[in-house]
């Protein structure tokens, strides 16, 4: 049961490495007009990780089985972020917080009130970043625009990705710039991540994106 545990808690911090992974990719210098483009997926460039300026997603998360909440919020285009993860397993209660804010990532656990401190540097072969990517990460990807699907009344781009690296394949429905649904496939590991509430451009509550006092965060 401890072995499974593990492997539960690697899986979550792998979502939020997906989901949580801010900022973005280094601005590349624009190609000659007669490049070969590799997709509709380049963007251009934006004001930060998603073209609206703030919102509220609540998501319903299906690993190994195993049913988690996950709450997303974000303000500033992106550029403040909050990825919570909660589940509850044989007793054992676990609430993970992912922050990027002033340049650094907090990671912490509200039930154990510790987490660490690190600098952010942005990119990242694991941060997807729909709306600001170069042509290497959607190669590297083989991130694809397949078609366009309404969810949530939002018309969404349908992405499909075949991501070697991490022997990931899946399918993402985006909404500038932001995942409202999810389904991936690593092999022995499956994942659906599917959002059942979103409010768009809501007033964030005030003091969310601050560290409760009572937790201790060291720095790497």
């Amino acid at each position: 049961m401890k072995t499974n545990r593990l492997n539960v808690l690697a899986i979550m911090a792998l979502a939020i490495m997906l989901f949580a992974c801010q900022g973005k990719t280094p601005k590349q210098a624009p190609p000659p007009p007669d490049a070969e483009k590799p997709a509709e997926v380049v963007k251009g460039a934006s004001k930060g990780k998603y073209t609206i300026k703030s919102g509220i997603v609540e998501y319903k998360t299906q690993m190994m089985g195993m049913d988690m909440k996950q709450l997303l919020t974000f303000d500033d285009y992106g550029k403040i972020e909050m990825t919570e993860v909660i589940m509850e397993m044989t007793g054992m209660k676990t609430h993970s917080v992912t922050l990027t804010k002033d340049g650094y990532v907090y990671t912490y656990d509200l039930v154990k009130k510790t987490g660490t401190k690190n600098p952010f540097y942005g990119g990242g072969s694991q941060n997807i970043d729909f709306e600001n990517m170069s042509k290497e990460m959607i190669s590297d990807m083989k991130l694809k625009k397949v078609g366009t699907e309404e969810f949530l009344g939002k018309k969404c781009d349908k992405m499909s990705i075949d991501y070697d690296k991490m022997k990931m394949k899946g399918n993402f429905l985006v909404y500038k710039g932001l995942a409202l649904k999810m389904e991936t496939d690593m092999g022995t590991v499956k994942m659906n991540l599917v959002a059942d509430k979103f409010v768009e451009n809501p007033d964030i509550p005030a003091g969310k994106f601050e560290i409760p006092a009572d937790v201790k965060i060291t720095e790497n």
